[in-house]
């Protein structure tokens, strides 16, 4: 197997960029921060206290994309995070112990949200496991 060969060679008056994009550049090199940053595994909080979550469950699926939205003003807890599914009905909150990071971030203006991993009843109440992501923007 012949192995390939690659120059860099200056094209006339194109600078870096156009040095970077000839075609003798090398291929399928992977771009910085290409993927959205996986931050945090955990569960939602308060799945209990849904009325109807028993209904809504069936239509929760392994990999649903959710909406994460920060409520500064929760007297309980000035770190809270509300979890909400694609259709814009709660699920809970970022469990407390969890929180503090991921609502500085939120407070930074950095765009998170959460995917389900897996979901159980256990003892009377809907164990969600998500994951918490940063969004590449």
């Amino acid at each position: 197997m012949k192995e390939q060969e690659f120059s860099l060679v200056k094209p006339e008056a194109c600078g870096l960029l156009g040095l970077l994009r000839q075609d003798t550049a090398i291929p399928d090199l992977p771009e910085p921060y290409a993927r959205d940053i996986m931050l945090l595994e955990t569960i939602i909080a308060g799945t209990s206290h849904v009325v109807g979550i028993e209904e809504l469950e069936p239509y929760l699926r392994v990999g649903d994309r959710l909406t994460l939205y920060r409520i500064p003003d929760n007297p309980s807890d000035p770190n809270a995070i509300k979890i909400f599914n694609r259709d814009g009905l709660k699920l809970g909150y970022v469990p407390r112990q969890d929180n503090p990071i991921l609502a500085r971030l939120m407070d930074g203006g950095k765009h998170l949200y959460a995917t389900i991993q897996e979901k159980s009843w256990r003892e009377g109440w809907l164990r969600i496991g998500i994951r918490v992501f940063l969004a590449d923007e």
